[in-house]
């Protein structure tokens, strides 16, 4: 795994299931691994609030590798 790869959460770990975040989620590895972990921001929904103003419900989360699943380098 690297940077920018598009990746599938494989686990169903409580750390994730707290997040919002279900096994079959799939996200970008942003940065380089650290500390054992990668920094994945999970793909969410794009939505514009009653004050016009546009956001997201993306959800970040620290991943050992066998969290997760390369789906696309």
């Amino acid at each position: 795994m690297k940077e920018y790869d598009k990746v599938e959460l494989i686990s169903d770990k409580k750390k994730f299931t707290d997040l919002g975040l279900k096994k079959g989620a799939t996200g970008t590895i942003l940065g380089p691994k650290r500390n054992g972990y990668w920094y994945v921001v999970f793909e969410g929904e794009i939505f514009q609030g009653e004050d016009g103003i546009w956001g997201c419900t993306d959800i970040s989360a620290a991943a050992e590798d066998e969290d997760l699943k390369v789906i696309l380098e």
